[in-house]
């Protein structure tokens, strides 16, 4: 538990969470260094960076028969000078996806995303929204009986970035996530038992820049923070109610990446970390965990070379250094670590015809023993991204 929550943390808060398409994922956790245009999800501002273009992520094949995941899309169109907008199509994103199952139900469906973006010159500002829903609802007239559930989250985002000197570029970013679930059963004798989430927001703040200090480099500081939490109630058939103690994540990523340009869009990215992540799950009072972790450094070094004009190569590594402490019925347990599972080196390829880009990745789980059609391990990555930008 404690290996999947530091995995969790650090690909969320490093990278992968920040954009997850095949491009993104072979620079692993130096991808919050290396600009992208899935960003406009947590960036709308820079929705007007990107001009028109639309993507298909095909997503993580895990093996035969297993339905792929993380398959989404997305488009952004520019109109006129000043004005960009976009949306996209069944991403999962948000606390909720993880509180649910711990609850024992089920998330959200994957949901909708949309922004907009204006340029006022030197300066762009965005707003973004993205919302993921389910619900349900069965009825027994045998019994009787009447079960509804419902599970959801509503996310805002609010981001400015502005021109700095020569070709440099600062944003800022403020997010907030309405997580909520809800299950309610009622009886024959019309008594109603309910289970539900109370709390459930998240805040989250990023700073990013891209800060020319010479001709072909520039230094990338970022920092990123996000807080949440929420709890339990639970209300009997005999109106009695049950509130149980908090469970709470705060999470601080502080970084810096320098860029070099190399040949003509080409790119070498060095990043340099530091990672905190403090989860509390008390609503057990009787029996309260917590789990603090502390990576520093987290390395990453990650390389885009053009072959061809038709063709670029990449590649990238991670690696990271620190601890866990697991505290659980006043007992303190601490764990270091060089390594972070799920965190490997990975290459990858972009091929470019005509506006179309085919991007796909693969990890060296694949260059050893193969992808998961070929070697039957179903922990295998191989992602695949379809592109098309037009003027």
């Amino acid at each position: 538990m404690k290996w999947m929550n530091l995995f969790i943390a650090v690909a969320v808060l490093v990278g992968v969470g920040f954009a997850s398409d095949a491009r993104q994922a072979v620079f692993g956790g130096g991808g919050i260094f290396i600009p992208d245009v899935n960003d406009v999800v947590y960036i709308p501002s820079m929705a007007h960076s990107f001009g028109n273009c639309a993507q298909l992520e095909l997503g993580t094949y895990a093996g035969d028969g297993v339905v792929p995941s993380g398959q989404w899309g997305l488009f952004n169109l520019g109109i006129g000078e000043n004005l960009a907008i976009g949306g996209a199509l069944r991403r999962t994103d948000g606390q909720i996806f993880s509180r649910a199952d711990y609850f024992g139900y089920a998330a959200p469906n994957p949901g909708l995303n949309l922004w907009g973006a204006y340029n006022l010159g030197a300066a762009r500002f965005g707003l973004g929204f993205y919302m993921a829903s389910y619900s349900s609802k069965t009825t027994d007239d045998n019994s009787d009986t009447e079960s509804k559930y419902s599970s959801h989250i509503y996310s805002f985002k609010l981001s400015s970035d502005f021109d700095i000197g020569d070709g440099g570029n600062f944003a800022v970013a403020l997010g907030v996530d309405l997580n909520g679930l809800s299950n309610e059963n009622t009886n024959a004798s019309d008594q109603t038992y309910t289970d539900k989430m109370t709390g459930g927001t998240e805040i989250s703040a990023m700073l990013r820049g891209f800060l020319p200090v010479r001709e072909r480099t520039k230094v990338v500081p970022v920092v990123r923070f996000s807080t949440f939490s929420h709890s339990r109630e639970i209300t009997d058939y005999s109106g009695n109610t049950t509130k149980y103690g908090d469970y709470s994540e705060m999470n601080l990523f502080v970084g810096s990446g320098v860029n070099v340009s190399v040949m003509e869009d080409g790119l070498v990215s060095l990043g340099l970390g530091m990672l905190m992540t403090d989860t509390k799950d008390e609503m057990d009072t009787t029996n309260k965990t917590e789990d603090k972790t502390f990576v520093l450094p987290t390395l990453s070094l990650n390389t885009e070379i053009p072959l061809k004009p038709w063709l670029v190569a990449r590649a990238g590594l991670t690696k990271n250094f620190g601890s866990v402490t697991h505290t659980e019925g006043g007992v303190e347990t601490t764990t270091s670590f060089s390594e972070t599972a799920g965190m490997f080196a990975s290459i990858g390829a972009g091929v470019k015809f005509k506006g179309f880009n085919v991007d796909f990745t693969i990890s060296d789980d694949d260059l050893f023993e193969g992808p998961w059609f070929i070697s039957g391990h179903p922990c295998n990555a191989f992602k695949v991204s379809l592109g098309y930008n037009w003027e």
